[in-house]
């Protein structure tokens, strides 16, 4: 068993609608340390605070049975880029808060379209964060940035992490971000970690698979969260993405090499 958990996420709700059945187990292990590793801000475009609602609700689902009180907040400077960073007793989260790319991977600023997808695809030269914390010069810069974030974070046994799947075939139709992160995981995490690719949107035209103990622990995340949502933004729960991929949670696993 690894010591350490990180969890890779194109958006803040993406862990808990696709394995957060996964992210609930490993938050209540003894002796296992969970990171959440979120790129984009989830921010849809918004200046009205739905980004920093979005990061808070996130902070939620994985404090909100461990930790009493507000967690540890850090901006940690890696591979020269500062990131912002949330800690508790058993998890970390860093948020790069890099620019939504909507559903069509062309962003929502109709002037620049900067998303994952076209820094990964080199149509960009640079993404800066929407904050403007820092900015990423290249995809590798990006990917350098992810690897010094999971060498700092691992432990003393060979990590797991956990995303979306890659693989077009198996994971089809998923959101361009979500193709993104994991490539970026691609990159760097073959031969040093063990992989936990989840499929995403496609888990909507799938049998639901889920019940009982581990149906109700993804709920209680997705619940914390939404109502961390509600509680800011006046949004609550998303009962529709709950229909579409709650009950739902297809995975393949890989090991390092």
């Amino acid at each position: 068993m690894s010591d350490v958990v990180f969890y890779v996420c194109a958006h803040t709700d993406d862990a808990l609608l696709f394995r957060g059945e996964g992210l609930f187990t490993d938050l209540h292990t003894p002796d296992v340390k969970t990171v959440q590793i979120v790129l984009t801000a989830d921010d849809a475009g918004r200046t009205d605070g739905w980004w920093e609602a979005h990061e808070a609700a996130c902070i939620e689902s994985m404090a909100g049975t461990l930790t009493p009180g507000p967690p540890t907040s850090t901006q940690l400077t890696v591979s020269g880029h500062s990131i912002q960073r949330y800690t508790g007793p058993t998890w970390a989260f860093y948020a790069l808060r890099l620019p939504d790319g909507n559903v069509d991977g062309d962003g929502f600023d109709s002037t620049d379209h900067r998303t994952l997808g076209k820094l990964q695809s080199g149509e960009i030269s640079s993404l800066p964060a929407i904050d403007e914390s820092t900015t990423y010069d290249s995809w590798d810069d990006l990917v350098a940035t992810l690897r010094g974030i999971v060498a700092s974070e691992r432990g003393s046994m060979r990590p797991w992490v956990n995303t979306a799947d890659h693989d077009r075939t198996l994971n089809p139709g998923d959101h361009p971000d979500h193709y993104a992160g994991a490539e970026a995981v691609l990159a760097f995490a073959d031969d040093d970690l063990d992989r936990l690719w989840w499929v995403s949107y496609d888990v909507r035209d799938r049998p639901a698979n889920l019940t009982g103990y581990a149906h109700d622990i993804k709920w209680f995340l997705f619940r914390l969260y939404g109502w961390k949502m509600d509680e800011l933004m006046g949004t609550p729960p998303n009962e529709e993405e709950w229909d579409w991929w709650g009950a739902r949670s297809y995975a393949r696993t890989e090991e390092a090499g």
